[in-house]
């Protein structure tokens, strides 16, 4: 198994968790942690006894963005498909959960836009210091928007990290899917996470695929994409597996996940 300078990655009974780990600087992205999340998804993806991943930072921040003393990319020139620190950046199929256990702000909220359910702590921040330091507001932003009101990610945005939004105004906006103490963090997002696992493989990676590109695409195109996805997917053999064992009242026996095969 690959080492991480930056990262710990552990799976038990099919669950991955993916821990950003420089809590010495809040789980800043520096640029050898810019390497190492593309290779974990990878590694995520590929793995077929891997079915769901939790991302959670360690300590008492999530992820306060690019390390200013180390910044990703810092040596090359970077253009959109240079940024693979999240899930939806890498192509990745399989749901992927946040566990937002702390401060969350600037290209953290990379995770928080691109995540399938977003989890947070009661005592989690979520702000966007970028115009304070003289950059543009514009990805994460962007991202967000699928997410959020626009007024309230332009004010995200354009005050600057002046106001933090509370995990209760998160959730209230739609930042957040669901807010814990922050001992039942963890536990949640295993929780749901073992919800999600039990299913067939190949339609859940058909069923958020489809949703995420609906996001991208005008309800027409978006609606003749996601019925793309259900005809491949009525010609997998989980269709027919799925509603024998229905009948016969016994667990599913799916078939492995395969990471190809896109619509």
């Amino acid at each position: 198994m690959p080492a991480y300078e930056t990262l710990d990655y552990a799976m038990d009974d099919g669950i991955v968790v993916i821990t950003l780990a420089r809590p010495e600087r809040h789980n800043a992205l520096n640029s050898v942690m810019d390497r190492e999340l593309p290779l974990a998804w990878r590694r995520f993806e590929e793995d077929p006894e891997a079915r769901v991943a939790i991302i959670t930072g360690s300590g008492r921040a999530f992820c306060v963005g690019a390390d200013l003393a180390d910044l990703p990319r810092q040596d090359e020139t970077v253009d959109i498909d240079a940024i693979r620190w999240t899930s939806l950046q890498n192509r990745v199929w399989k749901p992927v959960i946040a566990a937002v256990n702390g401060m969350a702000c600037g290209g953290g909220l990379h995770f928080v836009a691109d995540s399938d359910i977003v989890l947070a702590a009661d005592h989690a921040t979520f702000f966007d210091p970028h115009v304070a330091v003289g950059l543009a507001s514009v990805m994460e932003p962007i991202c967000l928007a699928r997410r959020m009101p626009l007024g309230a990610v332009l004010r995200l945005a354009l005050v600057g990290g002046s106001e933090r939004l509370s995990a209760g105004e998160a959730l209230r906006l739609g930042m957040v899917d669901e807010v814990l103490a922050p001992d039942r963090l963890m536990a949640r997002a295993r929780e749901l996470a073992a919800l999600i696992k039990r299913h067939s493989p190949s339609a859940l990676k058909r069923s958020k695929q489809a949703i995420w590109e609906a996001q991208e695409l005008g309800l027409t195109d978006a609606l003749k994409q996601g019925w793309r996805h259900i005809e491949a997917q009525m010609a997998h053999p989980d269709v027919s597996e799925g509603a024998q064992a229905f009948l016969e009242r016994r667990p599913a026996q799916w078939r492995p996940y395969e990471p190809d095969g896109e619509v």
